[in-house]
């Protein structure tokens, strides 16, 4: 697996932020930021400052199970909402019924 990432937020302006969403090569997630600006200057006494959250391959059940649950808490239809969600991005899933 290559490892992906895309940026999920950004501030521009004299204080600069980029969040970054990453799935690494070994399967974890990372969600990492960067913070430019005179604040930084002034606080770190540095040009710039990163800080992330890595969550490792084991851990990513129980991640998603509290996002889903979250996400679908109080939902009537959500098992239709998460197959469609699952659809629109391209999520391997399995619908089935007893009929």
């Amino acid at each position: 697996m290559a490892s992906h990432a895309i940026e999920i937020a950004r501030q521009e302006g004299t204080e600069f932020r980029s969040v970054r969403l990453t799935l690494e090569d070994d399967g974890a997630i990372k969600m990492d930021a960067q913070d430019i600006g005179p604040t930084v200057t002034e606080f770190w006494g540095d040009s710039d400052y990163e800080f992330w959250v890595r969550v490792p391959p084991a851990s990513l059940p129980k991640l998603a199970f509290e996002l889903l649950r979250e996400k679908f808490a109080g939902q009537l239809g959500a098992i239709d909402a998460l197959r469609t969600w699952c659809e629109a991005h391209g999520i391997a899933h399995e619908f089935d019924s007893w009929i």
